[in-house]
């Protein structure tokens, strides 16, 4: 186990056994003045000095020797860590955007594309900056995901063409290739009017 994934389980049975901000967790199974001691030192507990051990042993009808509780820095520590392990809900998108997954390299070439927007001839569409900082991970998916409308996709396109030119060209042919968006947009096909029976 790693440490930081030690100190959370310690961090959440310390807040099982006490409780409320203001208990306090007496030894008891995988928790006593040992197992506990890296809270201490770090500040995320604090042991109870001795006149709370006397309150405590009276409440109890037995001597407390040692109890244990979590400080702010503890609670909020595990609090960070609660959040850090539930990754976010992807909700589905809102009426007239689509869901894009993006890779991280594909994150990368959109940023550099909205960094340049006041000096490109074309800059990105309205609104692309937006979604693009609005991007969540999906862990599920391993993807960044945005919502876009259809011109915004376009824009998107767009900054793969320009990163095709420049550096890579995978995130555009994966876009054409997943979204069927692709610039410059592909040229209409020419259908040749038809013609009466030709003579005979």
């Amino acid at each position: 186990m790693r440490r930081s994934a030690g100190h959370f389980a310690l961090l959440q049975r310390v807040a099982d056994v006490q409780r409320s901000a203001d208990g306090w967790a007496t030894a008891g199974p995988g928790l006593d003045e040992r197992t506990t001691s890296p809270l201490v030192k770090l500040g995320l507990a604090r042991v109870a000095p001795r006149e709370e051990q006397a309150e405590l042993s009276a409440k109890a009808g037995r001597p407390v020797l040692w109890a244990v509780q979590l400080t702010a820095d503890g609670w909020d520590a595990l609090l960070y860590a609660q959040a850090r392990a539930t990754p976010p809900a992807v909700e589905e998108p809102a009426p007239g955007l689509q869901q894009v997954g993006l890779r991280r390299s594909e994150l990368d070439a959109l940023r550099r594309f909205l960094d340049l927007r006041g000096s490109l001839h074309h800059g990105p569409a309205t609104g692309l900056r937006s979604a693009v900082e609005a991007a969540r991970f999906d862990a599920a998916s391993n993807r960044w995901v945005v919502y876009v409308s259809g011109e915004q996709m376009q824009s998107m396109a767009r900054a793969f063409f320009l990163e095709r030119l420049g550096g890579s060209a995978a995130p555009a042919n994966r876009f054409a290739r997943v979204y069927g968006v692709s610039y410059p947009p592909p040229a209409p096909l020419l259908v040749p009017e038809l013609r009466g029976e030709r003579e005979a």
